[in-house]
């Protein structure tokens, strides 16, 4: 999984799930927090074909670590959930574009892979953050891909991420805010 790769060849939890309750619309899904601390959680998936069955076609485990900043920040069981479901859902035969971790994994590694900003950066980070407060939708939309790699980056100094200053930036002009 190292080096470069491309999240297109991933399936996202969502695909896989929509396919296994297809597939078997009286299975079942059962996951379990097996372990957790105030920094980390392990989450067991389990995926019966039947809701019945006493055991399961499949199991998978999935880790998340709590971080101060991005969606781990407040949402890491959530994801460790998710991650869990979609490594049972690989191992007993949903992920046909044959990769076993799903694009919600990988976007994980993608992130991790993602250079560090110098002081500099983190400094012009936070002024475009505080900018955003002023930006029409276009512009929003410019900055977002712009700055894709460190939309959950949260300069010292800064109230908040690009990312939450973007939408919070953009709900208020659909909301007709000046």
């Amino acid at each position: 999984m190292a080096g470069k790769f491309n999240l297109d060849d991933y399936e996202t939890v969502e695909t896989r799930l929509a396919k296994f309750w297809t597939e078997h619309p009286d299975g079942r899904v059962h996951t379990d927090l097996i372990a957790y601390s105030d920094s980390q959680f392990i989450v067991r998936a389990a995926v019966f074909f039947d809701r019945e069955d006493e055991r399961p076609v499949a199991h998978g485990l999935a880790e998340e670590t709590v971080t101060t900043k991005g969606v781990n920040m407040t949402s890491a069981l959530e994801n460790c959930e998710t991650s869990a479901i979609g490594r049972a859902l690989a191992n007993c035969g949903y992920a046909t574009k044959g990769q076993r971790p799903s694009r919600e994994e990988m976007s994980k590694v993608q992130r991790a892979q993602v250079r560090p900003l110098d002081a500099d950066e983190l400094s012009r980070l936070a002024g475009v953050i505080a900018a955003c407060d002023a930006m029409d939708l276009a512009q929003l939309r410019d900055v977002w891909n712009a700055h894709k790699d460190y939309l959950d980056v949260l300069p010292e100094g800064a109230a908040t991420t690009l990312r939450d200053a973007i939408v919070t930036r953009k709900a208020a002009v659909e909301a007709g805010a000046a």
